[in-house]
């Protein structure tokens, strides 16, 4: 169960709770690896990857308690993974637009093909061609 939109507090004893927000189910084959899962979490909730990363956070049973545990790497989503074949899994999810623009983008070494030369100003005086022909011919 994805639990998205709200806001997650964790106390001193790491159990999570979450306000607001929305939830949805979501299947997840267990052969899969973190970026794979956050993919799935995206588009699942619509959001456009490219735009888009999520940060997760598995409510974690622990004894007759639960404790948040971030999910960071591989390795804690396999465990994640295999705990949820056998008991209903919670992943708080926030998901973060990415702070790459287009606009903030230069051309790499566009500071080596900056000019500080300045361009003097050539007044161009034109002639007819019949004068320029004359001219030539004398």
């Amino acid at each position: 169960m994805l639990l998205y939109g709200g806001e997650l507090q964790v106390d001193d004893k790491f159990a999570p709770s979450y306000y607001g927000g929305k939830n949805r189910p979501l299947h997840v084959p267990k052969n899969i690896n973190l970026e794979q899962l956050k993919l799935r979490i995206l588009r699942a909730l619509k959001y456009d990857p490219i735009k888009f990363s999520v940060n997760l956070v598995c409510r974690v049973p622990v004894g007759n308690e639960f404790v948040a545990s971030h999910v960071e790497d591989d390795d804690a989503c396999e465990v994640l993974l295999c705990q949820a074949e056998t008991e209903f899994l919670i992943l708080y999810v926030d998901v973060e637009e990415k702070n790459v623009s287009k606009d903030n983008i230069e051309p790499p070494n566009s500071q080596r093909y900056a000019t500080s030369t300045q361009v003097e100003r050539v007044d161009v005086v034109t002639t007819s061609r019949v004068e320029a022909i004359e001219e030539a011919l004398h």
